[in-house]
């Protein structure tokens, strides 16, 4: 990744579905509990874990610079893709550019918008520093990735980055079709979601140019997931000491092969309750490439990572090698307009030509 969390978007914003799933989602914070077992996850609940929140005050108004998990926020609602934004998360800076660079290197923002129609979290990567800056898009830099809900399970179904600026990249599974919308194939959990243990599936997917440019194969991937609350580090620009927050998260693994052993690499990504994405992690195992251990030790000694549950050797030897975290959060300063990129724009993605 990020270049970007991916396996190796254009969104009209707003819309009646966005709305009616606005309402659902007018939830207090001690809706940010866990729920123990494996209750299949309503549409609202799922969104609740892509997509990040306003604080409300009495007016129905998003409250500049609160989180949800401060205090003070007794109603909150899915922030949308075409509206300014309250606050942002940017991902912590390493040891050696935190005093320079103390809002770090990428923001993310996890927005309620549309894909091809459908309801869709829009997830952006946003990079500052640099020719880059942020609140921007930036073509040779920036991109996002798209999830949307496909029955009851939460799947990513495109993707965007700096390696290939300019083209966006769809996860297709063997249910594309020539001139259908997209059949999202990167599957993030189930439609339930355990606590205490790992759902899972093996699920077949591949990378193609457009929405119906249907893969004539599709490789497998070990997916697992599970819904626990746990202690997660935060710091704010305007305040940089590290403080942790509890908070319910559905960590979600995705595997380059049907199996762990069978696999060459595993991303992990951790999503939060009102926050969206917050984490992502990519591991490999060092038999499969001479170069592991040496970008591990370069990584490990950025600091960049701060330990968090669940971030686990998935089999023995195997390092990891990348790695950003979202909880270093941005408040407006002033009378300072928050807002994210855009992407990925206002215009539908070309699809394949059919064939005669």
């Amino acid at each position: 990744m990020v270049r970007h969390p991916g396996h190796s978007r254009p969104a009209p914003r707003g819309g009646a579905g966005a709305l009616g799933l606005t309402a659902a989602l007018l939830l207090a914070p001690a809706a940010l509990n866990p729920v123990a077992g494996a209750a299949p996850l309503d549409r609202a609940m799922a969104f609740d874990f892509l997509v990040q929140s306003a604080c409300l005050d009495p007016g129905g108004q998003p409250i500049a610079g609160r989180l949800p998990f401060e205090p003070g926020c007794e109603r909150r609602r899915p922030l949308r893709a075409d509206e300014n934004l309250p606050w942002r998360k940017t991902d912590w800076p390493g040891l050696a550019h935190i005093s320079r660079q103390p809002e770090g290197y990428m923001a993310s923002d996890a927005l309620l918008g549309t894909l091809e129609g459908r309801e869709a979290a829009i997830q952006t990567f946003d990079f500052g520093g640099g020719e880059a800056a942020f609140g921007r898009f930036d073509p040779a830099s920036d991109g996002g990735q798209v999830a949307v809900l496909a029955g009851g399970r939460a799947e990513l179904a495109v993707t965007q980055d700096g390696g290939h600026p300019g083209q966006l990249q769809w996860f297709l599974s063997p249910d594309c079709r020539p001139g259908a919308p997209a059949a999202a194939g990167w599957l993030i959990f189930g439609a339930q979601v355990p606590t205490g243990s790992w759902g899972e599936a093996v699920v077949r997917l591949r990378i193609a140019p457009a929405a119906d440019a249907c893969p004539a194969g599709f490789d497998s991937s070990l997916t697992r997931w599970r819904r626990e609350t746990i202690p997660l580090p935060v710091r704010f620009h305007d305040d940089p000491r590290r403080r942790e927050v509890r908070i319910e998260v559905i960590v979600s693994e995705h595997f380059g092969g049907p199996t762990i052993p069978e696999g060459n690499h595993l991303e992990r990504f951790w999503y939060a309750r009102g926050l969206g994405m917050v984490r992502w992690e990519r591991w490999e195992d060092p038999a499969r490439s001479p170069r592991v251990k040496e970008r591990a030790e370069w990584f490990a000694g950025t600091g960049r990572c701060l330990p968090v549950a669940f971030s686990e050797r998935p089999a023995p030897d195997w390092e990891m090698v990348d790695c950003r975290t979202w909880t270093n959060f941005r408040r407006p300063r002033g009378g300072e307009v928050l807002r994210s990129t855009g992407w990925p724009g206002r215009h539908e993605p070309p699809r394949a030509a059919n064939p005669a």
